[in-house]
């Protein structure tokens, strides 16, 4: 074993094959693969010419690029036939986003007398997956009723409610009584329209909308991905879902998605051009600000009083002027703070479904989230107490009566709304990301210095902050290490 490992991994390197492979061998190729999307634990068809027949006695080598290549000896060989079982080893190699590990690709290479001359290109290499769950419930029972809705499965065609036909679960693979099969917390309809919204080649010039790729969809209901987001939105697989599920209509079933993993703009359709977003599909977003500013001005929070001084909540800055979009640019508008890019348009990241003041974006895993405060100001020591943040489904997730928007999660009388972004509370253009390139550093305590989860900052005089900070481990703004009230947000 050691002298093969040695022969492939100089070939892998480029160096020359040792003289000990007969000259009169034949270079391996590969010509084709089977399936083309595979998980570890299953077995693997490899084409091509020039294998050596038995077990054991050809190797394959998987190369994920940017990774080590991993080899895996095939189980059984014919000249032209490789079958190989994917082994766990396998499952280090996967590429990992969002902390979950997704299908990847690997090139192939196989070294039988000698070794093949080059790997794959990526169309004919394989997309390789993580284990399946054991398929200990593939069907449904048909005296039974999965869904105990009385209906007997032998005439019920949805025997989980999961909006997919049996017939289609049996098609790409998942479980007719279970409607979650891979277990991730979205349920397999979901993820199946997903990958199908995913799918949609408005790039190409037909632009039409294509069929989910079955063969392994992504969003995928045959992998545990819940954290994973697909659609570059930053809300992951799993928040659409609990969004979709809290605000849809079910009469529409898994059309036209109110929130889809596969969209970024799933409140629009196409343009005239064919390209999203174009016009509404349902309800405007816009108008679920208007909703969240009618409720604060009917019950009360539509002003808020501080150091003594009275200040609508929309006056984020608080210059006495709720500050409206000038020549387009909303970066800078209180009116609009909610639209990141501008565009008049809001993705699903800067809706607020459910109509707190606060964006999906901010409650899901942006600034109204503590971890998005200590990766933000690393240099600054978080406050001893561990506030909680908000829920993007729930318009008062603590339950006190307030929304969101308007409470005030440290209780220093600084609601949510205003304790966003330094830069806005400053009276500085929006921004939403952490890039410390131009970030000012101000000596004096200033109302810009927001934090929802510091009671201290902006105010130290709040009415929630300590009396008597640690000398031997003070936090910030206390804290003489970190820059004093620098602004990055």
């Amino acid at each position: 074993m050691a002298a093969v490992a040695a022969v492939v991994a100089s070939a892998v390197a480029g160096v020359a094959a040792p003289s000990a492979i007969a000259k009169s061998a034949r270079t391996p190729v590969v010509t084709g693969i089977a399936p083309k999307s595979v998980a570890i634990g299953q077995t693997l068809t490899v084409r091509g010419k020039n294998f050596r027949r038995g077990r054991g006695k050809n190797t394959v080598v998987f190369k994920r690029d940017g990774a080590k290549a991993v080899f895996v000896k095939a189980d059984l060989g014919t000249k032209k036939m490789l079958m190989v079982k994917l082994p766990d080893k396998l499952t280090g190699a996967l590429a990992v986003r969002d902390g979950e590990m997704v299908p990847t690709k690997f090139r192939l290479r196989v070294l039988a007398r000698k070794l093949g001359k080059k790997f794959t290109s990526l169309k004919l290499s394989p997309l390789v997956g993580p284990e399946q769950p054991p398929e200990d419930n593939p069907g449904s029972d048909p005296k039974g009723d999965c869904d105990g809705d009385g209906q007997l499965n032998s005439v019920d065609a949805d025997d989980d409610n999961d909006l997919l036909t049996d017939a289609t679960e049996l098609r790409i693979g998942t479980r007719q009584c279970e409607y979650d099969s891979d277990a991730d917390g979205v349920s397999d309809g979901y993820e199946y329209q997903s990958a199908i919204d995913l799918n949609d080649d408005e790039y190409q010039a037909p632009q039409s909308i294509l069929p989910a790729p079955e063969k392994r969809p992504y969003p995928n209901p045959l992998f545990a991905d819940a954290k994973v987001d697909y659609d570059g939105d930053a809300l992951p697989l799993g928040q659409e879902f609990a969004l979709w599920k809290a605000y849809r209509d079910p009469a529409a079933g898994l059309a036209n998605l109110v929130y889809s993993d596969g969209n970024q703009y799933s409140a629009y359709g196409r343009g005239p051009d064919g390209r999203r977003p174009g016009g509404l599909v349902g309800a405007d977003p816009h108008a679920k600000y208007a909703s969240f500013l009618s409720w604060a001005a009917s019950a009360g929070y539509g002003n808020v009083i501080v150091k003594g001084a009275l200040y609508n909540l929309r006056d984020i800055n608080q210059d006495g002027v709720v500050a409206t979009a000038a020549a387009g640019n909303y970066l800078v508008s209180e009116q609009s703070y909610f639209d990141f890019d501008s565009d008049g348009k809001l993705s699903d990241d800067e809706r607020d479904e459910d109509a707190d003041g606060l964006t999906n974006y901010d409650e899901s895993v942006g600034r109204m989230t503590p971890g998005y405060w200590a990766g933000c100001y690393k240099k600054e020591k978080p406050y001893p107490v561990p506030y909680a943040g908000t829920d993007a489904v729930d318009t008062d997730s603590d339950g006190d009566g307030v929304r969101d928007g308007a409470d005030d999660q440290d209780h220093d009388d600084v609601p949510n709304l205003w304790e966003l972004s330094r830069n806005a509370a400053s009276g500085r253009a929006i921004v939403v990301s952490c890039d410390d390139t131009g970030a000012i550093e101000d000596p004096a305590p200033t109302k810009g210095v927001v934090n929802p989860f510091n009671p201290c900052a902006p105010y130290v005089d709040s009415r929630t902050c300590t009396r008597h900070p640690s000398l031997a481990d003070p936090f910030f703004p206390f804290d003489s290490k970190a820059p004093y009230y620098i602004v990055l947000n």
